[in-house]
This record gives structure tokens, sequence and C-alpha cells, in this order.
């Protein structure tokens, strides 16, 4: 089972227990029971730091590596507003979400890698035959377009990888992922629904405007985004509308969105909106990239595989005709 599978399960309890009005430890009991491995190692753990007196928040903020910064800074907001099962809710389906587009991708590319390595050794064969077969010839003729995609396939993954850890490549990545057809859309929708969510858990919880457009900012997850978000703090610390700081690049029905609640005083509601606006754009475009992701591929390994064909008829008509 993923980690988003264990994790979305485990909030979707949470919330369940905590809606049902189950205290938190016992919430916990219950909640640790039945599971097995990391995570219930660590739940235990989060049991036993509430047990002696910290809150939830801190006993989240002991085990950074399983639960995110999004995931701490929603939790300790409605911690304070006592809004814990909506929060766990939330984060259930947000969890659910990312392991069924993962899910997705993952299962439609699972044919065209069938492809793709199958084309690989059939089209060794004639070429290892026709320069005489060795194993070695053989072997390196099967792993040589393999490479053509494994390696941009694991620079990129350890780019992700990475890319938390070194502020300048975060930026590059999350600058080009914003380029790349349907999928740049996609993350921009999530990113805002990211923040509205954020803003809205942290606004309702009454914690202070300067806090809440900084830490929803940081809880967007793109830092391209981010920044068309990143003008509001200081517009609120200036005297202004945290709208009036947003950038003009932004949207413009999110703009009006914020600008009518900030100006009616229904703030909460309509950055719930923005969130339930961007969480359904998002999700139409990820299914859409999902979609034709493995499509290119194919075509993409079908491709490639005739060029190899062409070529070899190629070697075999220059061999026929010098005899």
């Amino acid at each position: 089972m993923s980690s988003n599978t264990s994790l979305a399960q485990a909030y979707y309890d949470l919330s369940v227990m905590i809606d049902a009005g189950v205290p938190i430890l016992r919430t916990l009991d219950i909640v640790t029971e039945g599971r097995q491995g990391y995570l219930k190692r660590v739940l235990t753990q989060i049991r036993a730091s509430i047990a002696k007196g910290s809150d939830l928040t801190e006993a989240l903020a002991e085990h950074r590596n399983v639960f995110p910064e999004l995931d701490r800074m929603l939790i300790e907001a409605a911690e304070t507003s006592g809004s814990l099962g909506t929060s766990f809710k939330m984060l259930s389906q947000w969890y659910e979400f990312v392991h069924r587009i993962t899910r997705r991708m993952l299962a439609g590319l699972i044919y065209p890698l069938f492809i793709l390595h199958a084309g690989a050794l059939i089209a060794a064969v004639p070429a290892s035959v026709m320069r005489g077969f060795t194993p070695g010839g053989f072997a390196r003729d099967v792993l040589t377009p393999l490479v053509y995609f494994y390696v941009p396939a694991s620079i990129v993954i350890a780019c992700m990888l990475l890319r938390n850890q070194i502020p300048p490549l975060r930026c590059i990545l999350d600058a080009v992922v914003l380029r790349i057809p349907v999928l740049g859309l996609a993350v921009y929708h999530m990113s805002v629904c990211r923040y509205a969510r954020a803003f809205h858990m942290m606004y309702a919880a009454g914690v202070p405007m300067t806090e809440v457009t900084e830490r929803a900012t940081r809880a967007t997850g793109n830092v391209m985004v981010a920044r068309l978000f990143a003008g509001g703090s200081e517009s609120v610390r200036n005297g202004g509308l945290a709208w009036e700081g947003y950038s003009k690049r932004l949207l413009p029905q999110y703009l009006h969105l914020f600008q009518i609640g900030e100006e009616t005083g229904e703030l909460d509601k309509t950055a719930d909106k923005v969130a339930e606006i961007a969480a359904d754009r998002a999700d139409l475009l990820f299914t859409e990239f999902a979609k034709w992701l493995p499509k290119i591929i194919y075509f993409a390994i079908v491709g490639y595989l005739a060029m190899r064909v062409i070529t070899l008829w190629q070697q075999v008509y220059s061999g026929a005709g010098v005899l």
C-alpha cells in the first residue's frame, strides 16, 4: 500500500472518530488498531506525546517526514478552531485524489513500457544476427534503446527527490512544470486550491491575517504560483487588503472572488469556493493528462521502433546490393 493511500485512510478514520465526538487519545487508540508497519509506530508515538502534554500539532511536528508542512498547518488551524474532523476529512480527500491520479498514470504506462521492452528485445535479434551473435553484443543491442528512456526518467525522478533540498533547483522545476501542456495548468489550479484551503482553515480559526497570508503562500506547493500570492501579506502589513497585493497574472475569477470576500466580510466562504473551483479544474486536467501521457509515450516508442526497423532493412538491402 502506498504512503498516500495509508495517510488517506488514516486521516479518514481520524475524521470519523473526531466527528463522532471521540476524544483524541481514544481516537488514536482506535485508529492505530489493525494498522501495521511504520505508520502504526508513528501513530503510537503521537499518542504517547499527546498523553505527556503535547498538543496534536507539536506531536505531528516530531514526524515531519510523514506529515508535510501543509498537513501540519491545516491541522494546527483546525485544532484552534475546533474543526479537526473537517480538516482530517479534507486531507483524506486530498491524498485519495493524489493516489487516484498517480494510479491512473502508472496503469496507463504499463502497456507502453511492455511495448518498449518487447520491441527492444525483438529489434535486437536481426541486428545481432547480422553482426554475428554474441551474448554481450545482443545485451548491448537490447539495452541501448532502453537507456534512452531510463536515463531521462532517472534524472527526472532524482530532480523531484532533491527538489525541496535545493531551492534553485526547485524554482527551475516548478517553472518548467507549469509550462508543460495540460499538466502545467493542472498544477497551477491545484496550487491555488492548496492556497485557498489553507487560507480558509486558518482564517476561520481566527489566525491573524498577516500570518494567514504568509502561511497559505507556503502551502501552495509551487514556488511560481506562490509568487502570485506573495504580495498579499505585504499588502496586509501596510494596512491594505490581501487581494490588492496579489499578482494581476492570477486568474481573474480567483482574484475577483478574493476581492468580493474581503469587501463583503465573507472571506472564509469565498476562499472555500476558490478552493472548490480550483480542485474541480485540477481534477479534470490531471485526468486528461493521465489519459494522454501513455498514448504520447506509446507513439514515441512505436516511432522509435519503426526507425529501427527501417535502419535494419537499409542495412540488409545495402548488404544484398554489395553481394
